[in-house]
């Protein structure tokens, strides 16, 4: 039976004239809808990003992290001052999309293995804004991350990376295999060749740390160790003409940042080994600091030396290194008395802090 109504069949491949221009109208209020959309929801991120909690949360984060000014000049202490003044026009700025970022001021830092490493180091004003927007795309992408990425993510550090590459040496991995076959030849990448390579688990270095044993024993690098020693050197040289209290401070704060990343060392015994080079490079800091005779043997006596015993290490030729060994000069600046000095001990923090390497 055929229908009476002309427009009621019409052949699949052709639409008629009102029908098409009906269809065009959809499709074009479709895609106004999503590009509405789609605005939306950029506004909608970027003004959680300039709301006023997320910016007070920002700021407690930037200035917990510390960090040296940028080129304006602007410290942490002096932000908040001209922050409160300029944050109306920023916070316009951001919404608009017009805000610029400044340019980073270029620091240099000497790498373990030689060479250095360019870092950048933005305004106190761009560290806020990019910690704001961190804080709100963050939960957002950070889901859908791999289960293998540790860099940068919230709850994630260069700890966790470590352990589950032990874990995967326990499991009966033998091998490291590198990717820049693949990464150069199909995803275009650029890659450090120094840093590619095939080699077994025994003895491979990540992060500072080296995995030994069937078990993936995790120690501390021979490269980390050198680093760490020439470190110590800088602080305890004797020609900086600085006080043995703020060498002390200095020290303490590099130790204990120290010992905190390479907490995952389980082997007591380095620590131990490093206090002991740590001492003895101490003494021999204050022994060139006393420099003539008379005096190294008044402070070894004011120590508790007898004068028969201080004598022959106060007059002695040899060097401040040599000399730090001998029995006088220790049972003067024993370890106990070091450390009522202000000298920080590797091993009490490394033990105290065993809670971290109950997985490792």
């Amino acid at each position: 039976m055929t229908s009476k109504n002309p427009n009621a069949s019409c052949p699949s491949d052709a639409v008629p004239g009102d029908a098409a221009h009906k269809t065009q109208s959809s499709l074009a209020a479709s895609a106004a809808t999503e590009k509405s959309a789609l605005d939306l929801s950029l506004f909608s991120l970027i003004e959680a990003v300039v709301d006023d909690a997320n910016i007070e949360r920002a700021w407690k984060n930037v200035k917990a992290n510390k960090g040296a000014p940028g080129p304006d000049g602007i410290t942490l202490d002096d932000f908040f001052e001209t922050f409160r003044h300029h944050w109306p026009e920023v916070r316009r700025q951001l919404l608009e999309g017009t805000y610029r970022p400044g340019p980073s001021r270029r620091k240099s830092i000497p790498k373990p293995d030689g060479g250095t490493r360019d870092l950048g180091i933005p305004n106190v004003i761009d560290r806020l804004i990019q910690q704001s927007i961190l804080q709100v795309l963050t939960p957002i992408f950070d889901p859908g991350f791999s289960e293998s990425s540790f860099g940068f993510r919230p709850k994630r550090s260069a700890h966790g990376a470590a352990k589950q590459i032990q874990q995967t040496i326990r499991s009966g991995f033998r091998w490291c295999v590198d990717m820049e076959r693949y990464l150069t030849g199909t995803l275009k990448l650029v890659v450090n060749r120094d840093k590619s390579r095939v080699c077994r688990t025994a003895g491979v270095e990540f992060l500072g740390y080296q995995f030994h044993g069937f078990g993936g024993q995790i120690r501390v690098s021979p490269k980390s160790l050198k680093k760490f020693k020439q470190r110590a050197k800088e602080i305890l040289t004797r020609n900086r003409g600085i006080s043995m209290r703020q060498r002390f401070r200095e020290l303490r704060l590099y130790l204990r940042g120290w010992i905190d990343y390479f907490v995952l060392e389980q082997r007591k015994s380095t620590t131990l080994t490093l206090d002991k080079w740590l001492r003895r490079r101490v003494r021999a800091c204050y022994w060139s600091n006393w420099r003539l005779p008379r005096t190294r043997l008044k402070k070894l006596q004011a120590l508790g030396v007898s004068y028969d015993e201080a004598y022959p290490p106060a007059h002695s030729g040899k060097g401040p290194w040599r000399l730090s060994m001998t029995s006088g000069v220790q049972r003067a600046m024993t370890n106990a008395w070091l450390q009522s000095q202000g000298l920080f001990t590797l091993e009490e923090r490394w033990s105290g802090l065993a809670p971290k390497r109950r997985t490792a």
